[in-house]
């Protein structure tokens, strides 16, 4: 645009050189003067309106297309430029021969003029070239989308959660394949939901669960069959008679089964089962011991632990009865057969029993242990004897064994009561032997194994006093100055 300005004030300039119309101070032949300029005369009206260029057309310097001129282009003779003085740029001006009538001392506004109308040009109605946006920038046609442009984080995961198809082609993914300029993107609509349960053989789906029909008892053999008896072998449920009983697996008669003999899980050593009592399965004994073991010594702990371990069996069950004991005498009685138990390798095991649970219990049992009942009145040890009385009897004649243990009590006539009110043993408490020496009389008995000559008979010892007419059967077996305090009768 520079050049352009320059090279047309180049031309201006010289032009009034070449065709000067001055001559001295006077106008040359065939001019005449104009205000301050000579004219072509005749001309002189319209000589500020248009200054002929070739004689054909009339150029207005103010008009002059400086950016067609910049580019080199030519506009053709027959171009012709309006300015705003009204003239008509199609009318002909009279011919003024090819001379331009400019003078000189009008140049320099002549090139002003020519630098402010191109200016204008350029600021109103062309365009900048840094406006025009580079063609590489232009949009041709829809974008393509490749590795760089797919931006992970701006996905809508809660439209593809819901399965929405940006290509509304029905589908339920988006699919964009890196490699050919698409990614690729597997939408789930039950993505994050659990699957269908699959059970491995030969386990089936029952309800949501794995279960195995052929010995579950809530589905047995099919999907929600119960069984009423708690047991399912292969596929079929377990159906016990009235006099039957469920044992493990089976259906057990405990009336007459040595193993199940009156109960689950009690066996017989003889393997003779009747009624559910263990027929000649051991010695039947009552054993009356005059220590309450509320205070005792390894040699006293040694009686009660052998009375308890007489039966062959292992481990030995022991029925329990507390009653009115001191809970002092409990735990010291308890101590004793845990303690012979651990010197010769033996097991027990304790059950509770109340006054009324006692006689039907006794049938599932080795051994019946009744505590010194200090706190007791007679009434209430008579009435026992008198209520377990029958159970008693076929305790000790199917071989149970009977432990009664007594002492020195003010508040009644003696534990042994029991046995004696029930008829099994006709023995009855004494007096008081407590820090007597106590004399093992029959060292062959079972009773007395393990047991030194003489021991001390601690506190609440007492001696007895036995009446049974089967005195043959009775053994005496610790004693104090000729009175029994450890006894025992045979069966």
């Amino acid at each position: 645009m520079t050049f352009g300005r320059l090279w047309l004030a180049v031309l201006l300039l010289a032009l009034p050189a070449c065709f000067d119309p001055i001559v001295g101070s006077k106008c040359a032949e065939g001019y005449s003067p104009c205000g301050s300029r000579c004219v072509v005369a005749g001309t002189c009206a319209v000589a500020d309106a248009a200054v002929p260029v070739d004689g054909d057309m009339p150029v207005d310097l103010a008009a002059v297309d400086v950016e067609s001129i910049d580019a080199g282009e030519n506009p053709g003779d027959d171009a012709a430029v309006a300015d705003d003085s009204g003239v008509d740029a199609d009318q002909p001006l009279p011919e003024v021969g090819g001379v331009l009538d400019v003078f000189q001392d009008d140049v320099s506004d002549d090139i002003a003029l020519l630098a402010d109308a191109a200016d204008s040009a350029l600021t109103s109605d062309v365009p900048l070239i840094d406006d025009v946006p580079p063609i590489d920038d232009l949009p041709l046609g829809p974008p393509i989308l490749d590795d760089a442009a797919v931006d992970e984080s701006a996905v809508d995961q809660a439209a593809l959660d819901a399965g929405l198809d940006s290509s509304n082609d029905g589908g339920g993914a988006i699919a964009l394949d890196a490699q050919s300029s698409e990614a690729s993107l597997a939408v789930d609509a039950d993505q994050g939901e659990a699957g269908p349960l699959v059970c491995t053989d030969p386990a089936v789906n029952c309800n949501n669960q794995c279960v195995d029909l052929t010995s579950d008892p809530e589905n047995c053999g099919l999907c929600n069959n119960i069984c009423a008896s708690g047991v399912c072998n292969n596929s079929d449920c377990l159906v016990c008679t009235a006099d039957q009983m469920v044992c493990g697996r089976q259906c057990i008669d405990v009336s007459v089964d040595p193993d199940n003999c009156g109960g689950c899980g009690i066996p017989c050593a003889s393997g003779l089962c009747s009624s559910g009592v263990c027929e000649a399965a051991g010695t039947g004994r009552t054993i009356v011991i005059g220590h309450d073991y509320f205070h005792n010594r390894p040699a006293m702990n040694r009686i009660l632990g052998n009375a308890v371990f007489l039966w062959p069996v292992n481990p030995v069950r022991v029925l329990v009865y507390e009653g009115a004991a001191n809970g002092t005498s409990i735990a010291g009685a308890d101590g004793a057969i845990s303690q012979v138990a651990a010197a010769t390798g033996r097991q027990w095991v304790r059950t509770t029993t109340t006054s009324a649970d006692a006689p039907t219990l006794l049938a599932s049992t080795n051994v019946f242990l009744i505590y010194g009942q200090e706190a007791a009145d007679d009434a209430t040890l008579k009435q026992l004897g008198t209520d377990w009385q029958s159970a008693l009897f076929a305790f000790v004649n199917a071989g149970g064994t009977l432990i009664v243990l007594d002492g020195a009590y003010a508040a009644n006539a003696g534990t042994a009561q029991i046995v004696s009110q029930a008829n099994v043993f006709k023995v009855a408490r004494n007096v008081s032997v407590t820090n007597e020496v106590c004399n093992v009389v029959a060292r062959g008995d079972a009773l007395a194994s393990g047991l030194p000559r003489t021991y001390l008979c601690e506190a609440n010892s007492t001696n007895l006093t036995v009446t049974d007419p089967a005195i043959a059967a009775i053994t005496s077996v610790i004693e104090v100055s000729g009175q029994s305090v450890v006894v025992h009768k045979v069966f």
